[in-house]
Parts: structure tokens; sequence; C-alpha cells
């Protein structure tokens, strides 16, 4: 018996869900959904379930990661409702199910704890820069002096371990609820893994075949490159990065720095102007979540320009300020951004692809057992 929740919609309109009431169930949206396809209809299977408080079976669902809001059923809805934005609705829903530390429910639901929770990270980066910081040179820039190579690396590498740790451990648990066949091979495992996660992860390519999104795909690219771009060049290139030499513009690690750092401000910018002007479905309602992320993202890349900007114009103590205020940010978007809400969608949307792909393979093969 499918165990009902009555208080489930209520979740979800804490979570920017639309009235309900609004919705009749006509199917218009599934039928003009470009994304939907039959064994995986979307939104009005999704709604229905939230209708009914049918908890596991929204759960257990990948549809709602299949879905890249365009809008356009929300535009098709002949009742005036928002069946897109209800589906980001569910996608924080189960990103607050697949995290095990409950942290992400909190954050999702109260405003204090987002501001609580980055105040704290804040004020412990700083303190911990104030407390390990080497001799502060003011004769000249000297970063490697002010906060040597080797500690900021053992930053870098704890972080990268606990939420490399928190993000595989919520993977998993969105494995545990969403595959139900275990009887797959390992190579096919494998195989589905690389032709799926591998490609949808780098390109994002499924959301080019919603109309009129190539834009949105383009600005969104750009936040997530530019993102990986500095994020190799902090973890990997950390010695070149994080550096005295005054490197000249076409140096490849400064001028991907300011690509990088111009693709986020773009992007971000182009995000946050469509909010302002609620100039597209996608745009017409924003958790707070949303405004939180993409304010963090812009003083994150500010922060760092005015670190580059401060170093080659000789400012050594505006230069140490900056750094450290830099990192302030840095470590609040790291830590609550990618296990517990919107970085971590870039790992769920393309495993949802993938778990999807194994279902439909257990499927196929039973109908071709029974047969």
């Amino acid at each position: 018996m499918a165990k009902v929740n009555p208080k489930l919609i209520d979740e979800l309109k804490e979570l920017g869900a639309f009235d309900i009431s609004a919705c009749y169930s006509c199917g218009v949206c599934t039928a003009t959904c470009p994304l939907a396809q039959e064994g995986h209809e979307f939104p009005r299977k999704i709604i229905r379930y939230a209708i009914l408080g049918l908890e596991d079976k929204l759960i257990s669902s990948t549809e709602p990661w299949l879905c890249y809001y365009c809008g356009e059923c929300t535009e098709s809805c002949p009742r005036g409702a928002d069946p897109a934005g209800f589906m980001m609705a569910v996608r924080r829903y189960l990103t607050t199910r697949y995290d095990f530390t409950g942290f992400s429910r909190r954050f999702y639901r109260s405003k204090v704890v987002e501001f609580i929770s980055t105040i704290l990270l804040f004020a412990i980066t700083v303190l911990g820069v104030y407390f390990v910081h080497g001799p502060i040179i003011l004769t000249r820039v000297d970063l490697d002096s002010f906060l040597p190579l080797h500690i900021v690396e053992m930053g870098d590498i704890a972080i990268l371990v606990v939420l490399s740790a928190l993000l595989l451990t919520n993977v998993y648990r969105m494995y545990r609820f969403t595959v139900a066949a275990r009887d797959i091979s390992f190579i096919t495992y494998i195989r589905e893994l690389i032709r799926t996660v591998v490609p949808h992860f780098l390109t994002q390519v499924r959301m080019l075949k919603c109309n009129r999104n190539t834009l949105n795909w383009i600005m969104h690219i750009l936040i997530v490159y530019g993102y990986a771009t500095i994020f190799v060049f902090v973890i990997v290139f950390l010695d070149l990065f994080q550096t005295n030499t005054l490197y000249p513009i076409y140096n490849p690690i400064r001028l991907g720095g300011y690509i990088a750092s111009a693709a986020l401000l773009v992007g971000a910018g182009y995000a946050i102007y469509g909010r302002l002007r609620k100039n597209a479905v996608m745009r017409q309602y924003s958790h707070s979540t949303d405004w939180f992320f993409l304010t963090l993202l812009y003083l994150v890349v500010i922060t760092g320009v005015l670190v580059d900007v401060f170093k080659y114009l000789g400012l050594p103590i505006e230069t140490y300020i900056a750094y450290t205020v830099h990192l302030g940010f840095v470590t609040p978007l790291l830590v609550l951004e990618v296990p517990f809400a919107k970085w971590s969608h870039l790992a769920y949307r393309p495993f949802a692809i993938y778990f999807t792909r194994i279902n439909d393979l257990a499927k196929t093969k039973v109908m071709r057992t029974t047969a």
C-alpha cells in the first residue's frame, strides 16, 4: 500500500509550488512539454503524486530532474497555474530528501538558517586566516608570506574531501530511492554511466531540446565552466594562481582567470537581471536560495577580481584584506551550495538521466524474459 503524506503539498508550497487548487489535471502541460516522453510523462504525473500525498512515489521519481524549466507548460496552462514552478519546487524538495544530514531541509525552509550559516562560515574562515597568517609585509604585495600555499592547499583538500563525501553519499541515496532494479550487470552500469552522466554533466545538452532556450543554455554554461575553471586553478594550479609573480596579460593563467571571471559575471548578471525583470516563466518566482546563490557567486567573483587588481597596483594591505574577504565568501558558497543546494543539481540532473536509463533497461529485460 502506498504511503500517503497529507502534508506533502504544504511542504512543496513552502518551497515555491503554486496553489494546487488551480490545477484540474487536464494534461495540457504534459502534452506541450518538449522533454516528456512515453513512460516518463511530466509534469501532470508529478502534480498528481503531490495532490494525492504519494510521497514515496514522488521520491522515487526521476522525472522532476528531466525537466529543464523552459516554462512552456506554464504558458500553455488553461488554468493559469505554474507547473514549471511546481517542478522546480519538487526538485528542491527532492534535494532535501536525498540529503542524509537534514541540513538541506533547514536551509531551504528558513532564511534565518541561510543567513546564520553563511555568517558563521564567513566568520570561521576570516578568523582562521587571522590566526594562521604569516608575516604581513607592507613594502610589497607578498601573498605567499601572508597566507602560505601549504595552508591554503590543506584547506582546499579538506573541503574537497568533505564535500565530495557528502555529495556522493546523497547521490547514492538518490540511487536507492529511484532505481528499483538490482539485476543489471556491472558492465552495463559502467557503460551507461559513461554514456549518460559524463556528456550530460559536461554539456547540459538536454536543455537545448526546449524551445527558445538557447540563450539560457549559454548563460548556464558560462556559469558552470567559469566556476569550474577557477576551481581547477585553485585546486590543481594553486602555486601558479596564488603567486607573487606579476604575469603579463597574455599569460594563460591570468588570461584564463579573467575569462572565467567575465563568464561568471555575465552568466550570473543575466540571471539576476531576469529575476528582477521577471522576463521569463522560469524567473517569475525566485526562492530565497536562488538569490542567495547568485549574490554569493557575485561577491566571490568581485572580491577575487579585487585581489588581482590590488596586487597589480602594488597595494599590499588592500590585497591581503580583499583576499581574506574573498576566502570568506568562497567557503559558504562551496560548503552550503555544493552538497545542500543549487550546485548539487548539477550532479542530480545527469545522474537522474543515468538512473532513468538503468530503470528502462531493467524493464526491457523483464519484458524480453516474460515474452
